[in-house]
């Protein structure tokens, strides 16, 4: 299950919106790191990387950097670029406002974050038989 946010309307409730260009294998943020903000896949494929394994793969739509946001801790993993990606950045301030403005947006980051929780809770058990 994809949850996808739409761009063009964040760009209009945000008003300016700061765009991140990412190689292939670079890292958009590492494990541990302080979180300054989500990102938002407007195009290309990143990977999610807990303690080395890939846990997810994430296409345009889609989001990273939530959970720290939410929960204002440090990065709980690392993403790199599979490919080429544009990347949209919404910062704390932003992320705020568009949770206060936008209930669909707070609702598809708590969906995410759903998401990747039982992902991992499947591969743990899947690992532990």
């Amino acid at each position: 299950m994809v949850h996808e946010l739409n761009l063009p309307k964040i760009a209009r409730l945000l008003g300016v919106i700061d765009l991140v260009t990412i190689h292939p294998g670079d890292f958009v943020f590492h494990e541990g790191d302080c979180a300054d903000g989500l990102f938002v896949v407007q195009s290309g494929l990143l990977q999610v990387i807990v303690g080395g394994t890939v846990y997810d793969t994430v296409t345009a739509g889609g989001i990273v950097g939530e959970l720290a946001i939410v929960d204002e801790g440090r990065r709980s993993a690392s993403v790199r670029a599979s490919t080429h990606a544009e990347l949209v950045k919404i910062d704390i301030p932003g992320f705020l406002g568009l949770v206060e403005h936008e209930p669909e947006f707070a609702l598809t980051v708590m969906r995410v974050m759903a998401q990747r929780l039982r992902m991992m809770n499947r591969r743990q058990h899947a690992d532990a038989a």
